[in-house]
């Protein structure tokens, strides 16, 4: 298997619970410009994103979670059950997806017109005000999430489950961003 990521990415998590789950695979920095991007959009991801897999068949995945709950398969089918993850099936389990799913398409998405408010509106002057707000939104998110997190280490029935691994992630783009 091959793991197409890139450093500091959202990509590190499922690169981290590869690692956790002791599973075989070729980390590979995905390319970023000229012909090697193009070759990777053509034949891996079509929009030149990560994280993306390519598993042992050929075939290939995109996105976090079905990659991460890929991997919980493969750890699972190996005897690793309850390594990131509750055992696939369960309540536990569900609850940590939850909060995976809060992580990858609230949190994650909150910083994108921090990063880039040109995608949002091509009127310079409206980039900072725009940044304002998605501080704002971004912060009420991690409020939330330290409510969760109070007197307990885990997320997600207080037991170490990628959605940890995604939040600690967003949070060094938070600590990078000066954001507090």
């Amino acid at each position: 298997m091959t793991l197409y990521y890139s450093s500091g990415s959202c990509s590190l998590a499922p690169y981290i619970v590869a690692h956790e789950l002791g599973l075989s695979f070729t980390p590979s920095l995905a390319p970023k410009e000229g012909v090697e991007l193009e070759h990777y959009k053509e034949h891996v991801n079509f929009n030149g994103a990560v994280p993306a897999l390519v598993t042992d068949d050929g075939s290939v995945l995109t996105q976090n979670t079905a990659i991460i709950e890929y991997f919980v398969g493969l750890g699972e089918q190996s005897g690793k059950i309850g390594v990131v993850y509750p055992k696939l099936g369960t309540k536990e389990h569900a609850e940590a997806l939850r909060w995976l799913c809060l992580a990858n398409a609230d949190l994650h998405p909150a910083f994108k017109p921090i990063f880039r408010p040109q995608n949002y509106t091509s009127i310079e002057s409206a980039h900072d005000d725009l940044r304002a707000h998605a501080v704002k939104n971004l912060m009420n998110i991690y409020t939330m999430l330290d409510q969760q997190y109070a007197n307990k280490h885990w997320i997600a029935n207080n037991q170490y489950s990628p959605a940890d691994i995604y939040i600690y992630i967003t949070m060094r783009w938070a600590k990078n961003l000066k954001l507090d």
